[in-house]
C-alpha cells in the first residue's frame, strides 16, 4: 500500500528553478502598427502572452494563430517569430526595441504582448525538457474556468492595461506562468509508456522522486526508501528503472551532483562543505562518487562550466 503524505516540495518547481534559467523579458507593453519581430534562440526558449488583440506565431515552416490569452512556448533552441501578418516583413526584436520611431501611439494598439526569453546554461539538460515537444501552445478557450493560469494571464493582461506593470513584476508573472503551462501540458498527457512524463502520472516513482529531492542528503537506501513509500524493496526498484530507466540510487547520486553544483555556483562553500550538504562525509567520498559517474572530478568539471 503506498503511503499518502503531505508533499513539502512540488518536484516541477524544483526541476525547473534547479534549471538554472535566466529570464530576459525582450518586450511587453502595446504595438500600434502592423510588426514582423525575429526572435533568435539557438540557446534559449522563447515564452509569449498576448493579452490584448492576436498575431501569429512562426517556426520551422508552422504559422500558429494566437489570439487574446494565448500561451506559446518555445522549448528549446528554435529561432521564431511574431507577426501581425504572415505576409508582414520580419525585423529582429533587438532592432525594434532600439527604433523607437517604429512606435508612435495612435489611438488602439493592434497588439499587446508580452515576449521572454529563458537563457539556457552550459552544460546537462534535465531529461524532462528533452521530452517535451518543439512548442506548446495553450489556447485561452481550452483554460478552465477559475484555472490559475487564467487567474494569472488575467492579472498580467490588467497590469499592461493600466501600465503599472514593472519589469519585475511582468518577470515574476510570466515565470509563474510557465510552471502552470508546464503542469498543464504534462496533465494532459497521461499515456507515455516511459520518461519523465511518465513519472509525473506514477504515484508510486513521482513519491519516491519527492521524497529523494526534498531529502538527497540523506542517508538513502533502497530498503529504506521503499519503506517511506509504503511497498517492496522490487517493486520499486522495478517500477523505478521502468519509467526513469536508472535505479533509484543511482538517481539520488546524480541528483547529488546536481545540487552540490548548484551550491559551487554561488560560490560561498568549499568542496568539503558541499560534500556534507549532499549526503557524503567527506570531499573525497564526494570527488570519487563525483568521477565514477560523470569520469571528471567535480572541481575540473565545474571550472569548465562556472
Amino acid at each position: 500500500m503506498v503511503l499518502f503524505r503531505k508533499r513539502p516540495m512540488d518536484l516541477l518547481s524544483d526541476i525547473l528553478s534547479s534549471a538554472g534559467w535566466k529570464n530576459d523579458l525582450l518586450s511587453k507593453g502595446q504595438i500600434f502598427d502592423s510588426f514582423g519581430f525575429h526572435f533568435p534562440c539557438e540557446k534559449s526558449g522563447g515564452f509569449h502572452v498576448v493579452t490584448q488583440g492576436s498575431c501569429y506565431a512562426r517556426l520551422a515552416g508552422t504559422t500558429i494563430p494566437l489570439h487574446k490569452g494565448d500561451l506559446i512556448f518555445i522549448t528549446r533552441g528554435i529561432n521564431h517569430e511574431l507577426l501581425s501578418d504572415p505576409k508582414v516583413k520580419v525585423v529582429t526584436i533587438e532592432r525594434f526595441l532600439g527604433d523607437k520611431e517604429i512606435r508612435i501611439k495612435k489611438e488602439n494598439p493592434v497588439t499587446t504582448f508580452v515576449s521572454v526569453r529563458y537563457e539556457v546554461p552550459p552544460g546537462p539538460i534535465h531529461p524532462l525538457f528533452l521530452e517535451l515537444p518543439d512548442y506548446i501552445h495553450i489556447p485561452y478557450e481550452t483554460i478552465q474556468a477559475h484555472h490559475a493560469l487564467g487567474d494569472i494571464i488575467q492579472i498580467l493582461s490588467r497590469e499592461l492595461e493600466l501600465n503599472l506593470g514593472t519589469d519585475l513584476i511582468v518577470q515574476r508573472l510570466t515565470d509563474i506562468l510557465l510552471y502552470y503551462m508546464l503542469r498543464m501540458w504534462l496533465g494532459q498527457h497521461v499515456d507515455s509508456k516511459a520518461g519523465w512524463v511518465k513519472a509525473f502520472h506514477d504515484t508510486l516513482v513521482l513519491y519516491a522522486l519527492e521524497k529523494l529531492h526534498n531529502g538527497y542528503s540523506k542517508e538513502w537506501t533502497i530498503e529504506s526508501l521503499a519503506k517511506e513509500t509504503g511497498v517492496s524493496r522490487a517493486n520499486l526498484a522495478n517500477r523505478f528503472r521502468d519509467v526513469l530507466g536508472i535505479p533509484p540510487m543511482e538517481y539520488l547520486a546524480k541528483l547529488r551532483m546536481e545540487k552540490a553544483k548548484q551550491m559551487f555556483q554561488k560560490g560561498n562553500m568549499g568542496l568539503e562543505e558541499i560534500a556534507q550538504n549532499v549526503g557524503y562525509a567527506s570531499a573525497f567520498s564526494f570527488s570519487k562518487a563525483y568521477k565514477r559517474i560523470f569520469g571528471n572530478s567535480p572541481s575540473r568539471e565545474w571550472k569548465r562550466v562556472v
